[in-house]
């Protein structure tokens, strides 16, 4: 690709972004149009590191398994600058089932109608790595060279299930398992930004996530002899008990997020707690109860008082846990907060708004950052509302994503330094 010689000001990159505006549209309509569910990353992978060698960039497949890879791209710095990693995750959750309704096989394709972007996949979060693949290339365009190194990673397994049940092993290693695999095979930065909604908030704290599986034993009686008793606990099935012990579940849930609830400089963090599934048969039933922690929380301390809580309420239980991916927040982030604030205010003119509570209050890549000493921080455009998904929000505004795009390439610019400068 030809680059100029002479240094270029911000206006330059920014400008070339906006000429780029459609390439950016049909890049996301491409990846997000590729199914991609987790443990199935690879075909998408190699699309992307198709479009990153296509357009001048070093890339490579980094493979995890024979259907899942992430995908890596470097614009190596001419100095030993500040280098920062702009990781997206790939996978888009589970497989679509055979019997999924229309309006759900429609949302997991990519679309676009009017001003805005549709669909599953470029909402979470291929839109944001096509923000960072376009970024990366209008440094390039624009000849500017960094002091440090910029990579983008287009990640897998962020979105995987965990192994529970009779999901085991490495397809269901739980979230976060691709951003693991990238910097335990050598792909480190000094920071990293992950591209995610995020309402144009800095998100710099995020919950950790607890999976819990509740058992309840009886036995099966052959409904001619059932004998109920005079209350559901002389009941034999552990159906009986479980629909009584679900609601008490429930109760514990509403106290918990009431009492848990946050306040601190990253924002209002609220973690929430839900059963996700049941299984079971008169002589075992189980459910699962997804519960969201505080950084820094001790997963063993929520268990127990589940279990404690359970058994004053009468219910012979056990209580297992199947899962536990920590939350943090982000330490010594400081020179990247600053680089993504002085872009957003450059780009749109205001100071980035305090970021929404779900976004602190869930789990995402950030936390495998600073869980190893990179200091991550979080920042992505706004969901809009649209008509056919279960959450009504798997849409955006192109011009968020442009502006977004901008606020990327600035900051690599701010954190990375530009050579000669």
């Amino acid at each position: 690709m030809e680059r100029t010689n002479a240094q270029p000001p911000r206006g330059r990159v920014l400008e070339i972004i906006d000429q780029d505006r459609q390439d950016l549209v049909d890049l996301c309509l491409e990846l997000g149009n590729t199914p991609s569910p987790h443990a199935q990353e690879r075909v998408v992978a190699e699309k992307v590191v198709g479009w990153l060698k296509t357009n001048g960039i070093e890339s490579w497949l980094q493979p995890i398994t024979e259907q899942s890879a992430n995908a890596v791209g470097v614009l190596h710095g001419v100095e030993d600058g500040t280098s920062l990693i702009c990781d997206a995750h790939l996978d888009v959750g589970p497989e679509l089932s055979p019997t999924a309704p229309e309006r759900i096989r429609r949302i997991n394709q990519a679309w676009v109608e009017g001003e805005l972007l549709y669909g599953y996949g470029v909402i979470n979060c291929k839109g944001q790595l096509g923000a960072f693949m376009l970024a990366a290339r209008a440094l390039l365009k624009a000849g500017v060279r960094l002091k440090g190194d910029l990579t983008v990673a287009g990640v897998a397994f962020e979105t995987g299930a965990p192994s529970v049940g009779d999901q085991q092993g490495i397809n269901y290693p739980g979230e976060g398992f691709g951003t693991w695999w990238l910097f335990n095979r050598g792909v480190t930065a000094d920071y990293a930004l992950i591209g995610e909604t995020s309402g144009f908030g800095l998100v710099t704290a995020e919950c950790g996530e607890l999976g819990l599986e509740i058992r309840a034993r009886g036995r099966r009686v052959y409904t001619p002899r059932l004998e109920r008793g005079p209350s559901w606990r002389d009941h034999p099935s552990s159906i009986v008990h479980m629909a009584h012990l679900v609601p008490a579940l429930e109760a514990w849930a509403t106290d918990y997020e009431q009492r848990e609830r946050l306040e601190c400089s990253a924002g209002t963090i609220v973690p929430k707690a839900q059963v996700e599934a049941i299984h079971g048969s008169p002589g075992l039933t189980s459910v699962h109860l997804d519960v969201r922690i505080l950084p820094g929380a001790n997963p063993r301390a929520i268990q127990h008082e589940i279990r404690n809580y359970l058994r004053g309420q009468g219910f012979e239980c056990e209580v297992e846990a199947y899962q536990w991916s920590r939350g943090y927040i982000a330490q010594d982030a400081e020179p990247l907060i600053a680089a993504v604030t002085d872009a957003h205010l450059a780009v749109l003119q205001t100071p980035p708004p305090r970021p929404p509570t779900p976004e602190l209050s869930m789990w995402r890549d950030l936390n495998m950052f600073n869980e190893v000493g990179i200091p991550s921080i979080c920042y992505g455009p706004p969901r809009q509302k649209e008509y056919l998904s279960d959450a009504q929000d798997r849409a955006m505004k192109i011009s968020d994503l442009v502006a977004c795009t901008k606020v990327y390439a600035l900051t690599a610019l701010n954190l990375c330094g530009v050579a000669g400068s």
